[in-house]
């Protein structure tokens, strides 16, 4: 790598430790809350106690949807979303668009029908802007809040998609000038970190994290960004150029099949028939699926399976709706196959992990805990070196407070899902929770002493957090472990087991540590 002048060496470390220091605290929240949601399906199995039925789309499906559209005014068979939720029910979504006007847009408008996955029987019914209503689709209140922390830092839409894009934006930022500064990078992989809690200290182990960690935060950075401003920017705005502001012509073109529309009725074709053959076709369990103009010559139907074996895009398959017959793999954007949709593909797999099971997300949790190191110890660094002004001891206790009051925050959202599981609203003791802890770690920090004995407290308090969190789950009518292992609920065993070895993890990390060191 060609060699910086010394002018170009401090510019490039301003606008690292700038980036870094200006949004840090954020930007650790986001890739904090990321890398829990990247198991946010199996928290949300852990939560409601297990799916009942593993596999509610499988077979015996069309009698249980059938009855519910033949009932249903053909206003709402514009489409039917059939899917299945942590808890194994069945939810069935006759809908069409419509524009919200509360936010404007076009959105999904209809009756949603949650069903025992097994029995079919109705279990709750709601009429309206559907996905406005966590409550309504969402069985647990948990992964819900967890994934809407890091997807928009429980910010009102579109301003927390926004910020969480710019936050991405920095975190590739960081990268890039990082990636500059190192001019020894190979060497720097492999560096040997001095003993010791010195500044020289802080800076090797800084140092030797972001460069494993280089790739992986301009990936997280890139992804993340593109996410968020693809609802908030892009979108809209090809909306505006292409399509004269028509959302839907857009939604057709970029997302629906080519269908010439033929409204005569028609019976829709047997719909375990259809699944059991794109099951076969695939390899891969359906977990979605849409049928289009329910009743109508000119239906579809549309099964989304999870990736085949050596491939990291899901699949969807399109059937004639009337007949059956296989029409084709629909792309992900657009009617061809094309470079632009094989990248867009890659997109979701690579930001969240999920492309080869539980080991592929286990990877992606490790190399994101490693990130927010990188970002905490480099705000650390960042403070150290300028310690002796008082505000900026007041950001190093800040930092503090929020790289062990994140965590504890959300593990104290769990504590008010649980306990308001017999007779609360979870939807609302959630969030409520995370407020809750939030404060009392804002407390602490601010009114305990400085120092290491400020991170025993957090640590002190976080190990007790999650030791007693199994036994709160269970006390509230949560599966206990004998049950677990015979219904094969694994998600459910894995999470206490997970939550009990990190508290006695950080309690002995208080006790082989008592000085302590910076967080």
């Amino acid at each position: 790598m060609k060699s910086l002048s010394q002018s170009q060496l401090k510019r490039l470390t301003a606008v690292h430790g700038w980036s870094g220091t200006v949004l840090g605290l954020l930007l650790y929240a986001v890739v904090a809350t990321g890398t829990v949601a990247v198991f946010a399906h199996e928290i949300a199995e852990w939560s409601v106690g297990g799916a009942k039925n593993h596999a509610p789309l499988a077979g015996g499906l069309d009698g249980k949807v059938r009855p519910i559209a033949e009932r249903m005014t053909k206003g709402y068979l514009e489409e039917i979303a059939i899917w299945a939720t942590a808890k194994g029910d069945l939810n069935v979504f006759p809908h069409a668009h419509a524009r919200n006007p509360e936010s404007g847009r076009i959105e999904n408008y209809g009756t949603l029908f949650r069903l025992d996955g097994a029995t079919g029987a109705e279990l709750a019914r709601n009429e309206g802007f559907v996905f406005t209503k966590p409550e309504w689709f969402e069985a647990s209140a948990l992964e819900d809040f967890l994934v809407d922390l890091h997807v928009q830092l429980y910010v009102p839409r579109p301003w927390g998609l926004i910020l969480t894009g710019i936050l991405g934006l920095s975190m590739m930022a960081a990268g890039v000038t990082g990636f500059l500064m190192h001019r020894h990078l190979i060497r720097d992989l492999f560096v040997a970190t001095r003993p010791g809690y010195r500044l020289v200290t802080a800076r090797d182990r800084h140092v030797l994290a972001a460069s494993w960690g280089l790739l992986f935060a301009f990936l997280l950075g890139f992804t993340g960004s593109f996410f968020s401003f693809a609802a908030t920017v892009s979108l809209p705005l090809i909306s505006q150029v292409a399509f004269g502001g028509d959302q839907k012509a857009m939604r057709e073109t970029l997302y629906e099949p080519a269908v010439t529309p033929d409204p005569r009725p028609a019976a829709l074709v047997d719909l375990d028939a259809v699944i059991a053959r794109s099951t076969a076709l695939t390899g891969t369990p359906v977990r979605f699926l849409v049928v289009d103009h329910y009743g109508r010559a000119d239906a579809r139907i549309n099964l989304w399976h999870m990736p085949p074996q050596g491939t990291l895009a899901w699949v969807r398959n399109v059937f004639d709706g009337t007949d059956g017959r296989f029409l084709s793999v629909k792309p992900r954007v657009g009617r061809q196959p094309s470079a632009g949709n094989a990248l867009y593909e890659l997109i979701w797999p690579l930001h969240t992990g999920d492309f080869a099971g539980t080991l592929s997300k286990a990877v992606w949790v490790g190399l994101g805990a490693a990130m927010c190191y990188v970002i905490l110890s480099g705000m650390q660094l960042w403070v150290r070196r300028r310690e002796e002004a008082a505000l900026w001891r007041g950001f190093g206790r800040a930092v503090t407070i929020t790289a062990y009051g994140l965590p504890f925050a959300m593990t104290a959202a769990a504590y008010g899902f649980f306990l308001s599981l017999p007779a609360a609203d979870p939807f609302y003791w959630t969030p409520m929770g995370f407020v809750l802890g939030a404060l009392a770690c804002i407390a602490v920090g601010v009114f305990a002493g400085n120092g290491s004995g400020l991170i025993q407290r957090f640590r002190r308090l976080l190990g007790a957090a999650c030791i007693v969190l199994p036994i709160v789950r269970m006390a509230m009518g949560g599966l206990d472990w004998a049950d677990a292992v015979v219904q094969g609920q694994g998600a459910v065993l894995s999470f206490d087991l997970m939550f009990l070895v990190l508290g006695v993890l950080l309690f002995r990390w208080v006790t082989r540590q008592p000085h302590g060191r910076p967080a």
